[in-house]
């Protein structure tokens, strides 16, 4: 029998640097109360080995004591939380993923110009959640593409997607989008790492009888891996562990 490994199989940069955010934390502020404000990555074997060493994963902010240290997770929150966190007298840890940060700031600047900002992404996802509340007013809309945009006023609209959606779904949404607007701007806010991963999972899939994805079941990257492996090869499986084979 042989096996094939995807050759970038693994934590992408912006899991591993929130991991060792969280393990440094704990170690700088041990015996003292710090917190992960929701989970700090989608992976539950790491979240309980992290619980282990301390780390307390509350959802609401009215679990976290006044004056303690709370990490964001790599998937960011809402400017909100944060300004709700900071008027507890919180030291803040912003684990945030680098590639998340810049559609938060392509949200805030276009919105504030007047455009309608569509987002590709999964509306319950903390990730979604985060990047909706950097719109100004109400010049933001989430969206899949079976969504039907007739209905959609804008003259000038920009369009940018959730870090771990896949690059077909993304390319799918502005091609239905060319042409209904004035102006159209497109952002390629798909982290490169997730582009990456794709690719090869496509390709592997391809290659073999049976793809195995490995990942936390709530993992947005893990899903749309799974996903797309299952257009390619006619057996895949999602795992989280060894024990599930």
């Amino acid at each position: 029998m042989e096996i094939k490994v995807a050759k970038n199989a693994g934590y992408c940069f912006g899991v591993k640097r929130a991991i060792e955010m969280v393990e440094e934390t704990l170690k700088k502020y041990e015996g003292n109360r710090v917190y992960s404000l929701g989970e700090i990555i989608h992976n539950p074997q790491v979240v309980e080995r992290l619980k282990r060493r301390g780390l307390i994963v509350v959802r609401d902010i009215e679990d976290v004591e006044e004056n303690s240290t709370v990490i964001i997770s790599a998937h960011g929150r809402s400017e909100e939380d944060i300004a709700r966190l900071k008027k507890k007298g919180c030291r803040i840890v912003n684990a945030t993923c680098p590639y998340v940060r810049l559609p938060q700031s392509i949200i805030k600047k276009m919105s504030s110009e007047g455009y309608l900002v569509i987002l590709l992404g999964d509306r319950e996802h903390p990730e979604v959640k985060g990047l909706v509340s950097f719109a100004k007013g109400e010049n933001i809309r989430v969206v899949n593409t079976n969504e039907d945009f007739g209905g959609l006023e804008a003259d000038k609209v920009a369009v940018l997607a959730q870090t771990t959606q896949n690059r077909e779904d993304f390319n799918k949404l502005v091609n239905s989008l060319l042409g209904r607007f004035t102006e159209i701007r497109v952002f390629d806010t798909i982290c490169d790492a997730t582009k990456i991963r794709q690719e090869e999972a496509i390709k592997l899939a391809q290659e073999v009888d049976l793809m195995i994805v490995i990942g936390g079941r709530n993992s947005a990257n893990t899903k749309r891996l799974y996903e797309l492996s299952t257009r390619y090869c006619k057996r895949v499986l999602h795992i989280e562990t060894e024990k599930e084979i």
